[in-house]
């Protein structure tokens, strides 16, 4: 699904933020593009992919088009597209390893023809059960969570009870990828490596888990994170939980933050989120005990109508909770034009944003003018302060000066 951020600026600001006009009088641009192979931290071409040039930007991200064996995607921003990046080269790893000698051996020897096998989730399903039912136990935790939350999560209760949800979260975690990936081929592909380990059993899954060489080169930002959701680390809940599981802590969690219960169910029902996209922004949200008001955070994430502004939401969660860790002074949050910045002890208005490439086009002027407008009424005295994960424009810093704005670059904590 394609989506411009440049033609609603719906990460910094509501539809009808937008919708008014800027100051006739001040100057705007277009936003510019960009040659994929001269973008820092960026590589153009991997084993099963190409980034087509020009890529073009919006005023707030960059938007890549991935060049794929499986199709064209369309990748919103440089934060969305490490995680795609990472997930092309499982996908890769997974191939090689569904493709090898070992797995068609491992498929023969637990009785499975390696020419037939498609992914289908069972051979014998009533054999399965009653083979799952064995170990029965160990699956109590999991249907309380799972009737507490029937219709709110990705896991299909059938395939939770035969463990190939099991399985594709114990595989995914091992190649370093969300297991609720909204990603199709790999999707596809770590689905039909679980029936088969379901199947199979442990002969298989061994032979899936043989990593290919390489494979340790995968950055595993997708799942790691240094906050802890309940006290678990995310990679573990990825690994360990299932979604229903995962719904339950984050609710726990937000609960203890005081938010309240409707406004932590909007965000909980937000499918724009995968399990893990939500685990992580719980979890970082959870890791700022002393910060008054996350209230406002969870109110703009809880509204993000599309996949590109959710994960958005979640790296600004992650880059803001490992800022506080590392120098604090945050004391609250604040909503201006319904976008959450924060209150320093220093007397700043800050926004840390996973920004691409700022530009001062037509809807960032507007945006950043009822942003501005707000700030001074909230703080008459305050200075704003932006720090974005890439650059803007002379034109944009020149304008948000002009407005109290000072911009950092290249602000990471």
């Amino acid at each position: 699904m394609r989506l411009s951020f440049g033609s609603a600026l719906t990460v910094l600001a509501p539809l009808a933020l937008v919708l008014t006009p800027p100051v006739m009088a001040q100057q705007v641009e277009n936003p510019p593009s960009f040659n994929a192979a001269q973008i820092p931290g960026v590589k153009r071409a991997g084993e099963n992919y190409t980034i087509r040039n020009p890529v073009r930007s919006d005023g707030v991200l960059r938007v890549y088009v991935l060049a794929t064996p499986y199709g064209d995607y369309t990748v919103n921003g440089d934060e969305m597209l490490r995680m795609r990046i990472n997930e092309l080269k499982a996908l890769a790893a997974l191939e090689k390893v569904s493709n090898s000698e070992s797995f068609a051996k491992a498929l023969a020897d637990a009785g499975l023809s390696p020419l037939k096998f498609t992914g289908q989730l069972i051979v014998n399903p009533a054999k399965t059960v009653g083979d799952t039912l064995a170990g029965v136990g160990g699956f109590f935790g999991r249907m309380n969570s799972g009737l507490n939350n029937v219709g709110k999560t990705p896991d299909d209760g059938l395939s939770d009870l035969l463990g190939v949800t099991d399985q594709r979260r114990h595989l995914a975690a091992a190649y370093g990828v969300d297991p609720y990936t909204d990603f199709p081929p790999l999707a596809n592909k770590l689905e039909q490596l679980a029936q088969a380990a379901a199947t199979g059993g442990l002969v298989v899954t061994g032979a899936m888990f043989a990593i290919p060489g390489g494979i340790a080169a995968l950055v595993v930002s997708n799942l790691s994170t240094a906050n802890m959701l309940n006290g678990i680390g995310v990679q573990e809940v990825a690994r360990d939980y299932t979604a229903a599981q995962i719904l339950d802590l984050n609710r726990n969690a937000l609960d203890k933050m005081g938010v309240e219960p409707g406004l932590r169910d909007k965000l909980l029902a937000n499918r724009n989120y995968t399990p893990i996209d939500m685990a992580a922004t719980v979890a970082a949200l959870e890791s700022m005990p002393a910060v008054q008001n996350r209230d406002a955070f969870v109110a703009r994430a809880a509204d993000a109508n599309g996949r590109a502004i959710a994960y958005f939401m979640r790296r600004q969660a992650e880059l803001l909770a490992d800022d506080y860790r590392k120098h604090g002074g945050y004391v609250r949050f604040v909503s201006l034009a319904s976008y959450p910045f924060v209150f320093t002890r220093d007397g700043k208005v800050m926004a840390l944003l996973p920004i691409d490439a700022l530009s001062w086009t037509r809807t960032t002027s507007a945006g950043f003018a009822q942003v501005t407008a707000q700030r001074k009424r909230a703080a008459p005295k305050s200075r704003g302060e932006l720090r974005i994960a890439g650059t803007a424009t002379k034109l944009a810093k020149r304008e948000l000066a002009r407005e109290g704005w000072t911009v950092h670059e290249h602000a990471r904590p």
